[in-house]
């Protein structure tokens, strides 16, 4: 019964299985190859932050603004300003810029084929009931990778005398419908636990009542609200850009954190927008503050403290840094991540191939096994 359980639960989500292993493993490849900046002369004496977000917005495509202003990470390293239209989370351009001379040293515009392949992961494009489908499919999904260890688990014997060693790698041997069984259970051996942790923060993030459940607050609106046109000064005053005041907030922020560290600031269509992740040493890269800065009044303010922040929501951060393959850090443990999660999609994409594949062959070879159950009931004497 679980055997049959698992196959036709397999069979039945087969081809949005292959969606979500296929584009899930692509994003991960391609957004690494977005991440890839050009190295420059190391320089001692950078230009400000509002110089680099000027020299790139000639650069930028019509009806844009800067929505993310990057720091080099390193010495040597490019700025990056991203662009998008107003009130988008996502960027649609990106210009890379030397912190040493201010000039752009490269554009890169965002292929449309990503964001359609994270709707196509996130929705299915079924909404607006496509990330409860989702969710459902992440929460059956960990039912048959549970459901593939209690098949997979080898007999007492087995494990007695140490063969059951053999059944996590396929056998050299092996062809037609045993090869695609064996091989469809090792991987599956060896990627269980991985996959059953996609499978469930998937869900997690799917659904929407989970954020509520796990106490996260709803992102705020980038355009601000009623402060969309008039950021400072009276009504009839030009409307200022941005990154206006960034130097000063940026001077700001050293000043009360000296020991934090600037990874990205929000910007947005005024200079009230403007919103900064900082990395403080308490609690390390993958758990950066979020901070609001008033350079008009010389305040700065905690928006979110990872020191105070509720264990749910600290949780479901966790989660969605993890399902995404966007730790920060250590560099050599973030990159092996990324390669696991990489895998592990395509894998997915594997076993519902070679499921498919050996329902296939099991009903092809069934009038031979019927033949063959005829001739030996015939042979039997009575």
């Amino acid at each position: 019964m679980l055997r049959k359980l698992h196959r036709w639960i397999g069979l039945a989500l087969a081809l949005p299985l292959i969606i979500q292993g296929v584009t899930g493993s692509l994003m991960i490849l391609m957004s690494s190859a977005l991440s890839e900046r050009p190295h420059q002369t190391p320089t001692t004496q950078p230009v400000s932050a509002e110089t680099i977000v000027a020299s790139a917005r000639p650069l930028a495509p019509a009806g844009t603004i800067p929505l993310r202003y990057e720091p080099a990470r390193w010495n040597g390293d490019s700025a990056v300003v991203t662009f998008g239209p107003a009130g988008e989370r996502h960027p649609v351009f990106r210009v890379m810029v030397d912190p040493g001379t201010g000039r752009t040293s490269g554009v890169h515009v965002t292929p449309a084929v990503i964001r359609f392949m994270h709707n196509l992961h996130a929705d299915l494009l079924l909404l607006p009931y496509g990330q409860t489908a989702t969710g459902i499919m992440g929460l059956l999904l960990v039912g048959m990778a549970i459901t593939g260890v209690i098949l997979w688990w080898p007999h007492p014997t087995l494990w007695a005398t140490g063969k059951w060693r053999r059944t996590v790698v396929p056998s050299p041997r092996a062809k037609g419908y045993r090869w695609w069984r064996e091989t469809h259970i090792s991987i599956g051996f060896w990627t269980s636990l991985v996959l059953t942790f996609l499978a469930a923060s998937g869900m997690v993030l799917a659904f929407p009542f989970s954020r509520p459940l796990f106490g996260v607050q709803p992102h705020a609106d980038n355009r601000g609200g009623g402060e969309h046109h008039h950021a400072h000064g009276p009504e009839n005053a030009a409307p200022l850009p941005g990154e206006s005041g960034l130097d000063h907030a940026l001077s700001l922020l050293g000043q009360r954190y000296p020991a934090g560290h600037v990874i990205a600031v929000q910007l947005g269509d005024n200079p009230r927008q403007q919103r900064f992740q900082v990395v403080l040493p308490a609690y390390g890269v993958n758990r950066p503050a979020q901070i609001r800065v008033d350079a008009r009044a010389d305040t700065v303010a905690l928006a979110q403290d990872p020191g105070t922040q509720k264990t749910g929501a600290a949780v479901f951060q966790w989660l969605h840094m993890l399902h995404e393959a966007r730790l920060s850090g250590p560099a050599g443990l973030a990159e092996l991540w990324r390669a696991i999660v990489c895998l592990t999609g395509l894998a997915l994409t594997f076993f519902s191939v070679s499921g498919a594949i050996m329902w296939a062959k099991r009903r092809g070879n069934r009038p031979r096994r019927q033949v063959d159950v005829a001739v030996s009931t015939a042979a039997t004497p009575e």
